[in-house]
């Protein structure tokens, strides 16, 4: 469409482009090299840091590889037995090694000399040299065996509904139907099919609990929680603050969302919103934003050309490298995301696309994702390459609200265009709910670790109820207290959510100055995105021109921009 350039690999400085990471002797020979080297001075110093961070690409990029082909075909075993070999063999054993290089990296006389700008890094590698265990090592292997076992429950579950067999996703379509007893009937039959999988699903779970019970103890740190908030290296943030973002949520977005289920259950005359009844467009029709696949990734192309030219090109640059892999099929894992690629450049964006314009959100987010790797992937630095959730998910959530003005590439239809922005800037604070639930939920289960599996669903059930958006669960008790079950950070990435909504806050705050001061805003976000983490979270937020605040004066400002946005439609 506009180019036929493909992704260009990031060069190697110290290795030979033939040179791969198989076997743990591998990377082990390689580990010895860099323990040799002399580190008193600053050069040699800079010189260790790059030649490491290159090894780590090449291992990053095999592991990302071997990811991405098990989420593509994870009803292929062998697939799956690969990526768990290489994993439990290769990744997680070689930690005790990265271990002792950072250590000999941070005790050295040349990293004591390095000047302010490696503040940064001298605070994350401390963290890391604390937080390690030995005795982890062996169980990181085991929870991404357990928790692969997830994914592989939930990829063969199959629902007959009227003749055909449908997957989890695509029974997702039916949620929007106009015809309220085939909603239902969606729903009920997908929270059966997970019933009928629970006790295969809480044991998968309760294995992991247990393993992460003995992570927290290894390091010696009272519960799981406490151990991952050092683990993700929480640094501008406490647990505590997080109490308070809960409360923010509900005080000043669950009103605004009453508001806006009042006025639902208003439009489709009934007498309560069941779980069933929360999607469906309240005008009856559905939104079906492309017909193929090639249509649906040339117009996000043309969406990202129109916020900023490179971006266009980068989206189509990984389609012709083949880089994205987006429509739903049967033994593909569920979900979404965008893996950055460390080697071959940018990344690879995963998801299961079935029509619908939540499709078209979930693209131009990854890609959000995708254009934080292509400006990240210079740095030479791997702790900076790495950035943390707070930090992509800005990235990729305000990707999807700066494309937010040129939806018309997917909607002729004026009333489909402003329908798709209404359930774009509306999704921006219904997302929020959801988020507070699954952290709050986090939360309790590892600070209260005896509970048991009745006392789990209980207490997810009562989240629900304080998070209330005015659904009414009567004689479905059971299928709201499984609902956590669907969220698979819970078991594959556990604490991975609550960014969304920090994330989301984020976004807001840069679509908010975006409408106020047009392309200057896109130079901030861009400048964001070249940091990668080379500073504090507080720090990029300011860089993007925004705060990061999980006050109830904050957040309600943030509504209130929202809700001048959709009055204005």
């Amino acid at each position: 469409m506009y180019t036929n350039e493909k992704v260009e690999p990031r060069e190697r400085k110290y290795y030979d482009e033939s040179f791969k990471i198989k076997t743990l002797e591998d990377l082990k020979n390689e580990y010895k090299k860099l323990e040799n080297m002399n580190l008193n001075e600053e050069k040699e110093v800079i010189k260790f840091i790059e030649i490491k961070d290159e090894l780590e690409s090449i291992i990053s990029e095999e592991m990302a590889w071997k990811y991405i082909k098990m989420s593509c075909n994870a009803d292929k075993p062998e697939i799956q037995q690969e990526f768990n070999r290489f994993y439990s063999q290769v990744i997680a054993p070689s930690a005790s090694y990265d271990f002792k290089l950072k250590k000999q990296l941070y005790d050295s006389k040349g990293f004591k000399q390095l000047d302010h700008k490696y503040d940064h890094l001298k605070n994350l590698i401390s963290n890391s040299i604390n937080i390690f265990r030995e005795k982890n090592i062996e169980l990181n292997a085991k929870e991404q065996e357990i928790s692969s076992k997830y994914g592989e429950i939930i990829s063969k579950i199959i629902i007959n509904f009227d003749g055909e067999e449908k997957t989890l996703s695509q029974m997702g379509i039916y949620s929007k139907n106009p015809d309220r007893s085939i909603r239902e009937k969606a729903f009920m039959k997908s929270s059966k099919a997970i019933i009928e999988k629970e006790a295969e699903i809480q044991e998968v779970f309760d294995q992991l609990l247990k393993l992460r019970i003995n992570m927290a103890k290894n390091a010696d740190y009272d519960n799981y929680r406490d151990y991952m908030h050092k683990a993700k290296a929480r640094f501008d943030y406490t647990p505590e603050d997080l109490f308070e973002f809960h409360e923010s949520v509900e005080k000043e977005v669950i009103p605004f969302l009453k508001e806006l289920s009042e006025e639902r259950k208003q439009k489709l005359e009934i007498e309560s919103l069941r779980p069933w009844d929360m999607n469906v467009d309240l005008d009856g029709k559905i939104l079906k934003p492309f017909k193929n696949n090639e249509e649906f990734v040339e117009k996000a192309i043309k969406i990202l050309y129109k916020v900023d030219p490179q971006y266009g090109k980068k989206l189509e640059m990984m389609k012709n490298s083949g880089h994205l892999d987006l429509e739903n099929r049967k033994g593909k894992a569920p979900g979404g995301y965008s893996y950055p690629l460390s080697e071959s450049g940018g990344s690879f964006i995963f998801m299961n696309a079935i029509g619908l314009n939540n499709d078209v959100r979930t693209l131009l987010h990854e890609s959000g994702h995708a254009m934080h790797a292509f400006a990240a992937q210079d740095i030479r630095i791997s702790e900076y390459r790495d950035v943390p959730s707070e930090v992509a998910e800005l990235a990729s959530m305000s990707m999807e609200l700066l494309t937010l003005d040129y939806l018309s590439e997917y909607y002729d239809e004026n009333n489909d265009l402003k329908k798709a922005k209404r359930d774009q800037l509306e999704g921006t604070l219904k997302t929020l709910p959801w988020v507070m639930i699954i952290d709050a939920f986090q939360h309790w289960i590892y600070t209260n670790p005896n509970h048991t599996v009745q006392e789990r669903n209980e207490y997810f059930a009562s989240l629900v109820d304080r998070f209330d958006e005015g659904i009414d669960w009567s004689d479905l008790e059971k299928e709201k207290q499984i609902k956590w079950m669907r969220q698979l950070h819970v078991f594959e990435v556990p604490f991975y959510y609550i960014e969304y909504a920090m994330s989301q806050l984020g976004a807001i705050a840069i679509y908010k100055n975006y409408k106020e001061n047009g392309k200057s805003a896109i130079k901030m976000y861009d400048d964001f995105l070249k940091l990668g983490y080379s500073k504090g979270i507080k720090d990029i937020y300011e860089t993007a021109g925004i705060k990061f605040d999980f006050s109830r004066d904050y957040v309600k400002s943030l509504v209130e921009f929202i809700k001048g946005e959709l009055s204005n439609i």
